[in-house]
């Protein structure tokens, strides 16, 4: 920008111009309380000499007063710690997504103080007390309705228990079996998630267990459970009014067990560590999630090894990836919305089941279920046109139509083969005040390989939830 006034006449006009240009650089950058101006009136030899008047943080207040009150200040305690430094706009925007949770709905306004060349940041907030609740089902089984096709859900989600900003997460899940007696599955999971400045700490723990009913000369039963505990470490690098690049690295622990007929035929202890960037921004007129992680597999407390090859076991590696990229269109004079998302995955050797790439279900290549087919590396890529109304009605707030094309492809490495999905989807999204509904109808395409026949035919999702 400076360049453009670089050997110009000079002005009263064109200096004003350029201290302008300069203000807005800042306020493009975020620094919307700063300032330039000249640093000497007085002009030798042509060059200019322009001083920035940083605009500073002061304090932090609660409701327009300091904060008294131990909850305020225990809310306060995990943000970014901005006093005295430069006030720019986009730690304000942090400070916002960090004071925003399920309970809690707040403001930061920019106000002034009593000190030159600093402002205060005021907080406004006000609390509820009752969590958000959801009920659901779905039919996401692979077998018929006696043998689980369908299954219910809750899930709870509350914030600020400990005051800290602090968000809790509860899901459970059961299948419905015609004999539950025989036949169940369970699914548990607790998350917390805890923001210290510009990082977020999370731990999640779950569980899993079945029991299945085996009818043949003789019945017998096998039965299993899995636990898994994640410790994630997000940072916050970058942020600006386009992008958010951040780092994170994630420990897993899991631990599972099989039995049949009451015998201990399996017990795996897999640990592994992630490292990995997700980055967020403005993209081709629409909105771009991204996000590249590299896993390997840890030994620590006597777990096994989750990869092999010809002639031995190895430690995991892995590198995976996805894209999520959507934006709005405009076709016969109706708003739509398309979305593309793809995920891969590539394993540096041969894989145990429970880190291989699976496709074949509503999220990755729809029509298909159970995850129909899995690799040691794979990709899909699913795409969905998605066209809004909006009744205006008030137990109809929203109908959403949508089709979608999806493909997907996983190489197994020890036995050299590839398997290939291709499947398309038409469906129907609504919501009727507290109730959420979806159902879509999803056809293998012609080509279809790795796959047997009988799996080939038309599927049906559907799910519903109520919420409150």
């Amino acid at each position: 920008m400076i360049h453009a006034y670089q050997n110009q006449p000079l002005s009263t006009k064109v200096v004003f111009q350029l201290v302008k240009d300069l203000t807005e650089v800042l306020y493009r950058s975020g620094y919307v309380t700063s300032a330039i101006g000249l640093k000497n009136s007085k002009i030798s030899n042509g060059d200019l000499e322009f001083i920035v008047l940083w605009g500073r943080t002061r304090d932090l207040l609660v409701n327009g007063e300091k904060p008294t009150r131990f909850r305020d200040k225990t809310m306060l305690s995990v943000l970014p710690n901005l006093i005295g430094n430069r006030l720019s706009i986009h730690d304000i925007d942090q400070l916002i997504e960090i004071l925003n949770t399920t309970n809690k709905k707040a403001t930061v306004n920019v106000v002034a103080s009593e000190e030159k060349g600093s402002s205060n940041l005021n907080i406004e907030r006000q609390y509820d007390v009752f969590p958000q609740v959801s009920l659901g089902f779905n039919n996401s089984g692979v077998e018929n309705n006696a043998n689980g096709r369908n299954q219910v859900t809750l899930n709870v989600a509350w914030s600020d228990l400990l005051g800290t900003n602090d968000r809790w997460n509860f899901s459970s899940s059961y299948r419905l079996y015609k004999d539950r007696h025989a036949n169940q599955q369970r699914n548990y999971a607790l998350s917390y998630s805890q923001p210290i400045g510009f990082s977020t700490v999370e731990v999640k723990a779950s569980e899993s267990s079945y029991e299945k009913e085996l009818r043949g000369i003789t019945v017998n039963s096998s039965n299993g459970k899995t636990r898994n505990l994640a410790v994630k470490l997000m940072h916050v690098l970058v942020r600006n009014k386009e992008s958010i690049l951040s780092a994170y690295t994630e420990f897993e622990f899991k631990k599972r067990i099989s039995y049949f007929s009451d015998i201990l035929i399996g017990k795996y202890h897999n640990n592994k560590v992630s490292v990995g960037l997700s980055y967020m921004t403005n993209f081709a007129y629409g909105k771009l999630y991204s996000d590249i992680a590299y896993a390997n597999g840890l030994r620590w407390f006597g777990a096994n090894y989750s990869a092999y090859d010809a002639n031995r076991e190895k430690t995991l590696k892995l590198l995976s990836g996805s894209i999520n990229w959507q934006r709005p269109i405009s076709l016969f004079e109706r708003a739509m919305n398309y979305q593309l998302r793809i995920g891969a995955q590539y394993g540096f050797d041969s894989l145990y089941s429970e880190n291989q790439f699976s496709i074949g279900d509503e999220y990755t290549v729809r029509g298909f279920k159970g995850g129909a087919v899995s690799g040691d590396s794979g990709a899909y890529l699913s795409q969905t046109l998605t066209v809004p109304f909006y009744p205006q009605k008030a137990y109809l707030s929203q109908v959403s139509p949508f089709i979608g094309f999806d493909m997907g492809k996983v190489h197994i490495k020890s036995k050299h083969k590839t398997a290939t999905l291709v499947g398309f989807a038409l469906g129907l999204k609504t919501q009727i005040k507290l109730f959420s509904l979806s159902l879509t109808y999803a056809q293998p395409m012609n080509g279809v390989s790795g796959v047997t026949q009988h799996r080939q035919k038309p599927i049906y999702y559907f799910s519903g939830s109520l919420s409150f």
